[in-house]
C-alpha cells in the first residue's frame, strides 16, 4: 500500500534530497497513463522489473481505450490520471509514461528545488525475506530508489491546464519538457501545485 503524500515527502526529505535541496511535490500516480491517443499506455522503452501488483483501478472506457475521442476529452475519465505528450519514443514524457506504467501505483513524482524524480521506495522492490534473525544479517534496501531524476531546469515550464469539453474542465498540471514533449497529470488543485512549484524554484 503506497504511503500518504506527505510521508513520501518526508521521506524524501531525509533520504533523497542532497545538503540545501528542498522537496517541494511529491506526487502519487492515482490511475492510469495514457499516450499516443490511447489509454492504458505501452511501455516502450526497457523499464525495471518490479514485479508490482496491478493496483485494483477501473480501466479507462471504451472510447479512451480504443482512441476515439475527439482532443483532450480523455480527460473526463476518471480512470485516466495522466497523459504523455510527444513526438517520438526517446522523448521524456514517453520515458515517464513507460515508469508510471512499470511502477504501477508505487511509482511517485518528486519535485524539488534542483531535481525532479521518479522514484520507488525500497521496500517494495526489495524481495521477500526469511525470519526474524535472517532480516537482522540482511543489509536494508535504500529507502527511496531512483528510477529516473534530471535537473529542475529539464522541465522548461509548469502550468495548471484546463482540459476536457464540458463547462466544468477537469484541471491538470502540465510539465513541459525542453525536449518538446510533454507530461499532464491529474490535479484538481493543480493551480495551486503550479504556484507552490514556481515559488520555491
Amino acid at each position: 500500500m503506497p504511503r500518504d503524500r506527505f510521508k513520501l515527502a518526508e521521506i524524501a526529505q531525509k533520504h533523497w534530497a542532497r545538503p540545501g535541496e528542498q522537496i517541494v511535490w511529491a506526487v502519487e500516480r492515482k490511475g492510469h497513463v495514457g499516450s499516443a491517443g490511447t489509454a492504458p499506455h505501452r511501455i516502450v522503452t526497457a523499464v525495471p522489473d518490479a514485479g508490482i501488483a496491478d493496483p485494483e483501478w477501473p480501466l479507462p472506457t471504451a472510447a479512451v481505450s480504443s482512441g476515439r475521442f475527439g482532443d483532450d476529452e480523455w480527460a473526463h475519465d476518471p480512470a485516466v490520471w495522466g497523459w504523455a505528450h510527444a513526438r517520438a519514443p526517446e522523448q521524456i514524457s514517453v520515458r515517464w509514461a513507460d515508469l508510471f506504467t512499470a511502477g504501477r501505483d508505487e511509482c511517485w513524482l518528486l519535485l524539488s528545488n534542483q531535481r525532479l524524480g521518479l522514484v520507488v521506495e525500497g521496500e517494495v522492490l526489495a524481495p521477500e525475506r526469511g525470519g526474524l534473525f535472517s532480516r537482522s544479517r540482511e543489509p536494508q534496501p535504500e529507502p527511496l530508489v531512483t528510477w529516473w531524476e534530471a535537473p529542475v531546469g529539464t522541465a522548461r515550464r509548469f502550468v495548471a491546464v484546463p482540459l476536457g469539453r464540458q463547462v466544468e474542465p477537469e484541471w491538470f498540471v502540465r510539465i513541459e519538457f525542453a525536449d518538446g514533449s510533454a507530461f499532464d497529470f491529474r490535479d484538481p488543485q493543480a493551480e495551486q501545485s503550479v504556484r507552490t512549484a514556481h515559488a520555491n524554484l
